[in-house]
């Protein structure tokens, strides 16, 4: 191969050579003969740095934990509000039966009626602290190992007397009368009619937090407790599905580079990478997948980059593996040696053979000998 190339070389020579003489006879004996210019060889130093490799996925913009509310109030729906509204603490969610069904915040369900003063529990603690939160006095709770009577037992046959004695924790509250009497002046102020201070199950729906309301599943006339409508967090953020086989490459806390519709490039953190496994087409998933999948979820650094988004597609560019420390060099600079491998030409200098290690943004990693930071080697332009 170099053969060839000298021979190209002194071939093109000798062609400029004839055509200077050409232009000296035409001109006359006085003129200077043409020199041919001196070519210019682009160069490049050896670096020290770190070098990552990458892979890009598609991903998608949207609103965090989109999912379908279901209705826990019996009776005709009546009532939803409007998508892309937002219900937070004590907002009503939907009308069932014309009743509202009103949102706390919390990590325990209502799973009964709370109408007896006496009762203990989480879902009573649920109850004091949104009312609290909402600004209504709840009067002062038992501390957590009092022990507290309790009228109407599970079990009322055990004490004949039909109550029991528990122990209040952390996790509970008591419905107090004072509670009872918070409850009644919240339900007026609701217009929720009868206002006894009793809290009748389903009208109350626990959720984390304040929701975004997306589109509806159901109409007004139907079943209230069937999916009602689509609700996700107020935060966007970009999900990404991935081969379950690169779910080990990715962790929480990794930053990510995102590509937005407009070309224009922002940084996002791992926010979660799902334990779930979609089925691929091997396991019965749909056939247009290519095996199964895992979602990650993104976090965009600058929530501003993507506040006018409401969804749309972006590229996700993830890192892999990084060599910290070690020499590189444009992938231009690389010459394949004829007898196999790879070289640099050390500018001024000599062929040097090198390692070859990662390739990465168009860098390539290196070691050879006399290869050290700072020299300077040919490369292409």
């Amino acid at each position: 191969m170099r053969t060839r190339t000298v021979i190209t070389i002194i071939t093109g020579a000798l062609a400029l050579g004839g055509a200077g003489f050409a232009v000296h006879v035409s001109a006359g004996q006085d003129s200077p003969a043409a020199q041919p210019a001196a070519s210019k060889v682009a160069t490049a130093e050896v670096v020290r740095t770190d070098l990552s490799d990458y892979w890009s996925e598609s991903g998608t913009v949207g609103y965090r934990k989109q999912r379908a509310l279901r209705g826990v109030a019996p009776g005709v729906l009546t009532w939803l509000p409007q998508p892309g509204s937002t219900v937070a603490r004590g907002d009503v969610l939907y009308r069932a039966g014309d009743r509202s069904v009103t949102l706390f915040y919390g990590s325990s369900p209502m799973f009964r009626d709370i109408d007896t003063v006496g009762m203990v529990g989480r879902d009573v603690r649920v109850l004091a602290d949104n009312l609290r939160a909402l600004g209504y006095r709840i009067g002062s709770q038992p501390a957590p190992g009092t022990r507290v009577t309790v009228q109407g037992g599970p079990t009322p046959a055990a004490s004949g007397t039909g109550s029991y004695q528990t122990v209040v924790t952390s996790k509970d509250a008591v419905f107090t009368r004072s509670l009872k009497d918070a409850v009644r002046r919240w339900q007026a102020a609701k217009e929720i009619r009868p206002a006894t201070g009793t809290m009748a199950l389903g009208d109350i729906l626990v959720l984390p937090g304040a929701v975004r309301v997306g589109a509806a599943s159901a109409h007004l006339g139907d079943d209230a407790t069937g999916n009602l409508m689509a609700i996700s967090d107020q935060t966007k953020a970009v999900s990404v599905e991935i081969d379950a086989s690169r779910a080990d490459d990715i962790r929480a806390g990794q930053k990510v580079q995102i590509t937005l519709p407009d070309s224009s490039h922002t940084s996002g953190t791992v926010n979660s990478v799902s334990s779930n496994i979609q089925a691929g087409p091997s396991d019965g998933g749909d056939p247009g997948s290519e095996g199964p999948k895992v979602q990650v979820v993104i976090a965009v650094d600058k929530a501003s980059a993507i506040q006018n988004i409401s969804s749309a597609a972006v590229e996700v560019r993830f890192t892999g593996t990084t060599e910290h420390d070690v020499l590189a060099v444009p992938v231009g600079a690389l010459l394949a040696l004829s007898g196999g491998g790879y070289g640099v030409q050390i500018s001024d200098g000599a062929l040097t053979p090198v390692t070859v290690g990662m390739f990465a943004d168009g860098m390539v990693q290196i070691a050879g000998t006399g290869i050290t930071a700072g020299t300077r080697v040919v490369t292409t332009s």
